[in-house]
Parts: structure tokens; sequence; C-alpha cells
């Protein structure tokens, strides 16, 4: 990878094209190349099975890893409590 290019500045630069603030986006991460990503974002979600490193900058830890679809788990939990405002 380019030296200063992560999944975080590749986040940002999406969220800048769409006019959506860093804070403003949810991440989710597992790995070390996650960790700038999920410490960035307004929201940074661990995977239950992520790195310790990734969990410490996480804003919370799912209680599913990837084998139990976490993602789509904490999407589905963010919706329920209407936390995705509509463009």
């Amino acid at each position: 990878m380019p030296a200063k290019m992560n999944k975080s500045t590749a986040l940002a630069s999406l969220a800048a094209s769409l006019g959506v603030a860093m804070d403003e986006c949810v991440a989710f991460g597992d790995s070390s190349n996650d960790l700038e990503m999920v410490r960035d974002a307004g929201l940074g979600i661990a995977m239950a099975n992520a790195r310790d490193d990734v969990k410490k900058v996480a804003g919370y830890t799912s209680q599913w890893t990837n084998e139990e679809d976490a993602v789509g788990r904490e999407i589905e939990h963010l919706l329920e409590q209407d936390c995705f405002v509509e463009w």
C-alpha cells in the first residue's frame, strides 16, 4: 500500500465525495489494516474476533464474529435504533 494510504484515507475520500463527514460514518473491522478506519470513523465497530489493537480503538466490540454475520447483524441493530439518516 502506498505510504500514508490506508482504509481510513479511502473512507475519508469516499465520504468527502458524497458530502458526508467522517463522524457520520460507520466502519467495521477485525484486522490491523482496519485499525485507522475503525478509529477515525464516527462509529467504529470491532468484530468479536478482532485483534486486540482494533478492539482498543473501536467504539464498541460486536458480540458476533465475521463468521456469524457480525456486519449484517450490527447494521440491522443500527437500523432498528434509527441511527441512519436519509440522504
